[in-house]
C-alpha cells in the first residue's frame, strides 16, 4: 500500500512537471548548464592534448580569425535560452514539448560524447587576431582563456545543433516564407560563426548537423507520446502569461462589477 501511494505521488509529480511549461524550461536550462560541468571535468581529468582535434585540413588550416563573427556567435548563446522562454508563452503545448525534448535530447547525448570521445580545439595565437576594436580584444581574451583551461567540448558543436533545432521548430510553429528565411539565415550565420571565430573546426559543425538530424525526430516522437498520454493538447493552456492576465482581469471584474 505504501509503495502504491508513493508511486502515485511520483506519477502525479511527473505529470505536473510535464504540464508545466516553466518547469520544463527550468529543466532544459539546468541541462544546458551541465556543459560547464563536462567542460570542467574534461579539463581536470585530461591533458590539453588528450583526445582528438578533428580537422579538415584544406578547410580549417586556411581560415583566419574574424572578430565580426562574434556577433552571431553571441546571438547563438542568447537564442538557446531566450527562444525556449518565448516559446513557453507562445507555442501550443505539443510543439513546445517537442521543442524542449529535442533540445534536451541533443544536450544530454552531446555530454555523453564529450566525456567518452573527447575532442578539443586549439585556438589560434591571440596575436593573429586582426584589429584593435572591442570585438578583436574580446576574441583575443577568449583565445587566451580557452587555451589556458583546455576546452574539450568541441564535437558536436552545441552552437550548431541548438541553432538548427530552434530554426526547425520556429518554422514548424510558423510555416511562412518570411519566418523560413529569417530563421534559415540566422541558423546559417550562427553555424558559420562557430567556424569563423575559430571556436570550432568544420568536423564539429558536421557533427552538430548530424545531431540535429537525430534530435529533431526524437523530440517530435517524445513530444507526441507525452501529449497523447496526457490528453491535454486542447487544454487551453497555450500561454501561461495570457492565462494569468485573463485570470487577473476576471478577479478585477468580479471585485468591481460597475
Amino acid at each position: 500500500m505504501l509503495k502504491t501511494k508513493l508511486s502515485d505521488k511520483v506519477s502525479a509529480f511527473v505529470v505536473r512537471v510535464l504540464q508545466n511549461r516553466l518547469m520544463l524550461l527550468g529543466i532544459l536550462l539546468g541541462i544546458q548548464s551541465l556543459f560547464f560541468v563536462t567542460n570542467g571535468l574534461n579539463s581536470i581529468l585530461r591533458d590539453p592534448d588528450d583526445g582528438w582535434e578533428l580537422k579538415i585540413e584544406f578547410v580549417d588550416q586556411h581560415l583566419t580569425p574574424q572578430p565580426l563573427w562574434l556577433i552571431p556567435y553571441a546571438i547563438g548563446f542568447f537564442a538557446s535560452a531566450v527562444v525556449p522562454l518565448w516559446a513557453a508563452h507562445r507555442m501550443p503545448i505539443r510543439i513546445y514539448r517537442q521543442f524542449i525534448f529535442s533540445m534536451m535530447f541533443a544536450a544530454v547525448v552531446s555530454y555523453v560524447i564529450y566525456m567518452t570521445l573527447p575532442t578539443y580545439v586549439v585556438k589560434p595565437d591571440p596575436d593573429t587576431v586582426p584589429g584593435d576594436h572591442i570585438l578583436a580584444t574580446m576574441m583575443r581574451t577568449a583565445y587566451e582563456v580557452d587555451n589556458g583551461i583546455s576546452t574539450h567540448n568541441a564535437a558536436p558543436s552545441q552552437h550548431v545543433f541548438y541553432a538548427l533545432i530552434i530554426m526547425c521548430f520556429m518554422i514548424r510553429f510558423r510555416p511562412r516564407m518570411r519566418v523560413f528565411w529569417v530563421w534559415v539565415t540566422l541558423g546559417a550565420l550562427i553555424s558559420a560563426s562557430a567556424l569563423l571565430t575559430r571556436q570550432h573546426h568544420s568536423p564539429d559543425l558536421i557533427a552538430g548537423y548530424l545531431m540535429t538530424l537525430v534530435a529533431y525526430p526524437a523530440g517530435l516522437w517524445l513530444g507526441n507520446q507525452v501529449t497523447e498520454r496526457l490528453h491535454d493538447e486542447h487544454s487551453g493552456k497555450v500561454a501561461p502569461t495570457r492565462h494569468l492576465i485573463a485570470r487577473r482581469r476576471t478577479v478585477n471584474a468580479e471585485a468591481d462589477p460597475a
